[in-house]
């Protein structure tokens, strides 16, 4: 009994000096202190998850793991052990995993709040649904709401406010599921009057098959705020012929148009443009109703910017004699003309200048309305710049839809590229599927034109021999391809070894830097030593997993204006890593469709095509050498490791260069297998926030800058989730950037004087 009492004695005392290093924040030492008391009470349950607790704080995520299973073996039902599990695989990069722990946790204890936090803001759709239903249920949405409006009214004279803003708003923040009761509380606000007189034809196509609708659609066009219009109505049908001239007898600025025997809608559409007089013309897709302001915000924005064309956002509409719901919005962004050679996200309704429309209209398809829209938009992008009014200025009903079909986009890129020939060398391949993309590849200048992969190294030998072997099998000239290998002071035998063997290929070159590493000055020296024209920059931890990537990239940097081409990385469990780098998302740049399943094309299907991006991963980057050298590389001294690839981009789109990001070349990362994880090393961590600090001068607003995003993406949790009324400042920014003539020249931030301020919102 004595024995017992003192062995327990004991153990009280290690609890306690545990405790107290813990309060003192020596969590290494606190951990051995939980670990002696474990020692004397190993059956308890309760100082294991504390000696696991310190363990994770202390730095060490792996181990803690093992000793929260060990936990969890013996107490499977306790919400909080799995709760701090799940802490632990988030700190090292197990995003599903971590998810999946959080999700038991709140099973085995519904009212386990860290545990309802942390899925909201992993960025889980049913997650963040279930969550909002509940704050629902209990009547607090529409009071978080208004509480987040007012503090965001507040913001610019409250800074000190800033760091606790996000979370707050993200309880204001509603899920997609949610759009319905979004609209309700927040309206279309008013938009700011023209700076000079607007007039617009509207031509809008009967639809044939919902005649019920062409009432509706007028009575939105004579609702109008903007008066300054008229509208041409083109059809066959005699109904549909009948309920205009009704209309058109009260209100003159309504007519019909008749279709001749043997003319398609869009022919008729193209006729009835070219015989106007206004100086714009409103292209309606089929079945679309305009908001009350549509024409209020085309008029305000168009008079103040240079674009000669706008998209807008658009949502449906299903409709009952006792209610109206609205539902699948289509949060558009910047027009895109990479992203147009593959899909048409930005819907059938277009506003453009007549006089751009008419240098172009013989260029125009006219099988259908929606091969219409899409040779109209991939025409006006290859000569100019589309606009885009991020408002849902557009609704459509469920049985004629907002999106195009795929067989009529295809017909306009097949159309587009005959007629461009070697202006834009591009080869179409048919998709497999009418609901797939067509294939689109760039034919190089060259098929044979050398390229380099460069590819800085230390102590992983079998990774680097992986992933050379997958290069040069997936390439479709490997007698083109050569390697440069910077072996950055390994000293493990194996990988000593393995070089060794690669350098004694023709295709290959080893050069050692035996030095500190520094990610930048290693690149940069291995691109002043390479001789080809073509460099891919390569981390030593991939797999290549595309054909003929090579090809790929020797087409896309063939065009003269594309400076730098990304790639999609994917982690070992097959999710996204990298679909390029999205600036503005909580003041920082991130990956682009992180954790997303690689099926998943996300909005407008941003992840599934080619298209610009803000910058690009340096963990697989390819540009032309006289490119990377004409623009001083990377930076060595200021951003020896992490954000490098970040300044280079925003370096290349300064000359008017696009950063390009393709989903057609596709590598798995094992992510910084050689240096390890920069977040669960202190000196790494604070060396990633000083470059951060000098990225940040170098460049400031320009960071925050990016027309890719449409401003109601809520940014509390992961991109693309949840939807917030974005400040006036927000929304005007993004307008302006995507009316810009360069709208990828890095931006400063200001907002013209003459932009009148709207209401944020009107209920």
């Amino acid at each position: 009994m004595i024995g017992r009492a003192a062995k327990t004695a004991d153990c009280q005392a290690q609890i306690r000096e545990g405790n107290r290093l813990r309060d003192g924040r020596q969590y290494a030492a606190a951990a051995e202190a939980y670990a002696a008391a474990l020692t004397l009470a190993p059956e308890r349950t309760d100082i294991r998850v504390q000696y696991a607790n310190m363990l994770k704080d202390a730095g060490r995520p792996a181990e803690a793991e093992a000793i929260y299973r060990q936990a969890l073996a013996e107490a499977p039902a306790d919400s909080d052990i799995h709760l701090q599990l799940g802490h632990a695989l988030k700190l090292q990069g197990r995003h599903n995993e971590a998810v999946a722990a959080y999700r038991q946790a709140a099973a085995l204890r519904p009212d386990n709040a860290e545990a309802l936090r942390e899925l909201f803001f992993a960025g889980s759709f049913d997650d963040q649904h279930q969550l909002f239903e509940r704050r629902l249920a209990a009547g607090g949405v529409e009071a978080i709401m208004a509480l987040g409006e007012e503090i965001a009214r507040l913001q610019d004279a409250l800074r000190r406010l800033a760091d606790k803003l996000p979370d707050l708003q993200a309880e204001a923040a509603v899920p997609l599921a949610g759009y319905d009761r979004f609209r309700r509380l927040y309206d279309v606000p008013p938009a700011p009057a023209p700076l000079r007189p607007w007039r617009v034809a509207i031509i809008l196509p009967a639809h044939p098959a919902v005649l019920d609708r062409i009432y509706t659609q007028l009575a939105a066009v004579q609702a109008q705020s903007h008066a300054d219009w008229r509208l041409y109505v083109i059809g066959l049908e005699s109904e549909a012929r009948r309920a205009v001239e009704r209309a058109a007898a009260a209100d003159p600025r309504i007519s019909w148009a008749e279709m001749a025997s043997n003319e398609t809608v869009a022919a008729a559409e193209r006729r009835i443009a070219l015989s106007r007089g206004e100086d714009w013309l409103l292209f309606l897709a089929e079945g679309a109703e305009l908001h009350r302001r549509a024409l209020e915000w085309m008029a305000g924005v168009a008079t103040r910017y240079a674009a000669k064309a706008y998209v807008t956002d658009a949502e449906t509409v299903s409709a009952s004699d006792a209610s109206t719901v609205r539902s699948a919005p289509l949060l558009r962004q910047l027009v895109d003309f990479d992203t147009l050679l593959e899909t048409n996200p930005f819907g059938e309704t277009v506003a453009v200048e007549r006089a751009a429309y008419a240098e172009i209209a013989g260029q125009v398809v006219t099988g259908s309305v929606a091969s219409a829209r899409a040779s109209l938009l991939l025409n006006l992008t290859d000569q100019t710049n589309v606009g885009h009014i991020p408002l849902p200025l557009v609704a459509c009903n469920a049985e004629t839809g907002v999106e195009s079909p795929p067989g009529a986009h295809q017909a306009a890129v097949w159309a587009y590229v005959m007629a461009a020939g070697e202006k834009r060398p591009i080869i179409v391949e048919p998709p497999d599927s009418a609901a797939i993309s067509l294939a689109i590849r760039w034919r190089p200048r060259d098929l044979a034109e050398p390229l380099v992969v460069i590819i800085p190294t230390r102590d992983n030998g079998s990774d680097l021999g992986n992933f050379v072997a997958s290069l040069r099998d997936h390439a479709e000239r490997p007698d083109a391809l050569h390697f440069l290998l910077i072996d950055n002071g390994s000293r493990d035998r194996d990988t000593l070894r393995i070089l060794n063997t690669l350098s004694a290929e023709p295709w290959a070159r080893v050069e050692r830097m035996d030095e500190p590493f520094n990610w930048s000055r290693l690149n940069n020296r291995a691109a002043e030593l390479s001789e080809e024209p073509l460099i891919v920059f390569a981390n030593d931890d991939m797999v290549m997993l595309s054909d003929a990537w090579d090809r790929q990239l020797r087409g896309l940097l063939s065009r003269p204006e594309v400076g730098a081409v990304g790639t999609r990385l994917l982690y070992p469990d097959g999710t996204v890593q990298h679909a390029g780098i999205l600036f503005d998302w909580q003041g920082l740049a991130i990956h682009d469709g992180l954790y997303e399943p690689q099926t998943e094309a996300g909005p407008g299907r941003r992840w599934h095509v080619t298209r610009a991006v803000s910058a690009v991963d340096g963990a697989f980057l390819a540009i032309r050498r006289e490119t990377f050298l004409a623009h001083g590389g990377f930076d060595a001294a200021g951003l020896p490791i992490a954000h490098s690839d970040i300044d280079l981009a925003l370096k290349l789109r300064s000359s008017g260069l696009k950063i390009l990001w393709t989903p057609h070349v596709t590598l798995r990362h094992f992510e910084s297998k050689t240096r390890g994880l920069d977040h669960l090393d202190p000196e790494k961590a604070a060396r990633n926030r000083a470059e951060r600090r000098v990225l940040a001068e170098r460049w400031g607003a320009a960071l925050t800058g990016e027309p890719s995003l449409n401003p109601f993406w809520h940014q509390a949790t992961l991109p693309f989730r949840l939807l917030s009324m974005p400040s006036e400042a927000r929304l005007w920014r993004h307008i302006r950037l995507c009316a810009s003539p360069s709208p990828w020249l890095p931006d400063r931030g200001d907002i013209p004087s003459d932009a009148i301020q709207p209401s944020a919102s009107s209920r």
